[in-house]
């Protein structure tokens, strides 16, 4: 995997987007996953279907209309080396990619790769990382 989904308020246009998953993907290759490890959802909601705290967990700026709260979906023990190693990635490629560094959320939601299936009834093999 990792599989992201992208929240965030509707006001992005389908070339920011675009940007935004090239960033995503580019730090997904830097964490060590295959280059063909690419699943990725945006949802980019109406401004008042996204309610944040602008300042938790003490901001030293509040966050703008901007934000992305990124979720990522990854196998169960998933090393803490490489969760972070994927932020740090994520982080850098996003503010290159014109977005503060305040406005971005990662949280990681972990299963097990048994507990479904990438296509045709399969289940996913093991992950096999090329050692970055």
């Amino acid at each position: 995997m990792p599989i992201f989904t992208v929240t965030m308020k509707s006001s992005r246009s389908a070339p920011e987007k675009d940007r935004l998953s090239r960033a995503i993907h580019a730090a997904t290759i830097a964490a060590g996953y295959p280059e063909d490890d690419f699943f990725q959802r945006f949802l980019a909601l109406d401004p008042g279907d996204l309610r944040v705290d602008p300042h938790y967990p003490a901001l030293p700026k509040p966050r703008t209309d901007q934000l992305l709260l990124i979720e990522v979906l990854i196998s169960t023990g998933t090393e803490i080396s490489r969760k972070k190693k994927l932020v740090v990635k994520l982080v850098e490629n996003l503010v290159k990619a014109g977005v503060d560094a305040n406005d971005i959320m990662v949280f990681f939601v972990e299963t097990d790769r048994s507990s479904g299936s990438f296509g045709g009834g399969l289940f996913a093999s093991p992950v096999v990382f090329d050692g970055r």
